[in-house]
């Protein structure tokens, strides 16, 4: 189960639901699950203001183009793994806003340079994923954006521009 970073007080109830909700999302993805991918997206009357954000791409708006763009993510991978960590929760009455860095590791597709060794890639993304509490009390993912986050290469923090 996420923990709030060391340096903050423990998650409450209702922030530790959330964050369940959110590792859930983060599994179901990494399982290739695109059933319980769909049960965690927001439905019915709130369907359409479901977007999602993929590192690098434009924004997909609408729970059908938001669930397609998932499908496709998960059927160019034979292998995704997410490390989930900072995770940070805000409950505000009906919404949590859920803020995570996923460190994630993907296999490469294989190429004729490469031969048998397809190989894995590494990377690192903000994530910001933003739920609306059902009436029977779950949380349903209505947003996702997810931003890469590019080394500086001196490791002290942002890199600087000229």
């Amino acid at each position: 189960m996420a923990q709030p970073p060391v340096d903050e007080e423990p998650f409450t109830a209702e922030q530790a639901a959330a964050a369940h909700a959110n590792e859930a999302f983060y599994q179901a993805v990494e399982d290739g699950d695109l059933d319980s991918v769909r049960a965690l997206w927001i439905n019915g009357e709130h369907a359409e203001t479901a977007h999602c954000v993929h590192p690098g791409q434009p924004a997909v708006h609408g729970r059908s183009k938001v669930l397609m763009s998932w499908a496709v993510v998960m059927s160019r991978l034979s292998y995704l793994q997410f490390f989930i960590t900072d995770v940070r929760v805000v409950v505000s009455g009906e919404i949590a806003v859920v803020t995570c860095v996923e460190n994630v590791l993907t296999d490469l597709p294989h190429s004729s340079e490469t031969a048998d060794a397809p190989g894995f890639a590494g990377g690192r993304a903000e994530a910001t994923n933003v739920f609306r509490r059902t009436a029977d009390g779950r949380w349903l993912l209505f947003a996702h954006h997810s931003s890469p986050v590019f080394p500086s290469g001196n490791g002290d923090g942002p890199a600087e521009t000229a």
